[in-house]
């Protein structure tokens, strides 16, 4: 639909829940992405995003598409993003 964007689905959806965009993780990889990662906590950019989406990214994956989201997925499992953390 025109006019709707993931930022702000993803904000109603957080409201709704009552929940802050502290507690989210985001992850693209095109310009119609930059708001949501710019929105949560920690933006993702798989490895195939264009640059400008990688170089506002707090983690960029080493896998492209579906490989990059996987590979998120396990840091998550494994250690809730703590190597991000400085």
């Amino acid at each position: 639909m025109p006019g709707r964007y993931k930022a702000s689905g993803l904000s109603v959806a957080l409201s709704e829940l009552g929940l802050s965009p502290h507690n989210t993780v985001g992850v693209g990889d095109a310009e119609n992405d930059s708001a949501l990662l710019n929105l949560c906590e920690c933006g993702v950019a798989v490895a195939n995003a264009l640059p400008m989406l990688k170089e506002i990214a707090d983690f960029v994956t080493k896998g492209d598409r579906g490989a990059g989201v996987i590979e998120l997925i396990d840091h998550l499992v494994a250690s809730d993003l703590s190597a991000l953390q400085a």
